[in-house]
């Protein structure tokens, strides 16, 4: 399993968000205190807020917060909520079948299926609490890491 940018700035800006005394941050504030492009952050919390994981509020006072308690979003949820899986094999699990690897014959499929239903579960367990607690939020504010 790989972590894209994509998943990573996502955790960021739901920490960010959650460990601000506000808890509310706008886009501006998040690209950058967080040194991420202004429109992929759009773009992710867009993403995360259609998802039910964030909430935003218009206006001068507006920006983006967290939808529920950090307890109750999982990992799963914000991978899912971007658009990602939480593994990628790339053959598709026999799908493609310009691999030559195809559903019915592929010697693999049951192994790599078995794969991602097991991340899948440990993601499902691992919220967004477990990841705020183990954030090093003062030392990351002026780095951008």
């Amino acid at each position: 399993m790989i972590v894209t940018t994509l998943e990573g700035y996502a955790v960021k800006a739901l920490i960010y968000i959650a460990r601000k005394e506000s808890k509310m941050a706008t886009i501006k504030e998040i690209s950058t205190d967080n040194k991420i492009s202004f429109p992929y952050i759009l773009r992710i919390c867009s993403s995360l807020r259609k998802q039910g994981v964030l909430k935003s509020t218009k206006g001068r006072k507006g920006g983006y917060t967290l939808e529920r308690d950090p307890k109750t979003i999982s990992l799963y949820e914000i991978i899912n909520a971007v658009g990602r899986t939480s593994i990628e094999i790339k053959c598709d699990f026999g799908m493609r079948t310009n691999l030559f690897c195809y559903q019915k014959t592929c010697i693999s499929l049951d192994a790599w299926e078995y794969v991602l239903e097991q991340t899948n579960e440990l993601y499902r367990k691992i919220k967004l609490s477990d990841l705020i607690e183990r954030s090093n939020y003062e030392n990351s504010a002026n780095t951008g890491c």
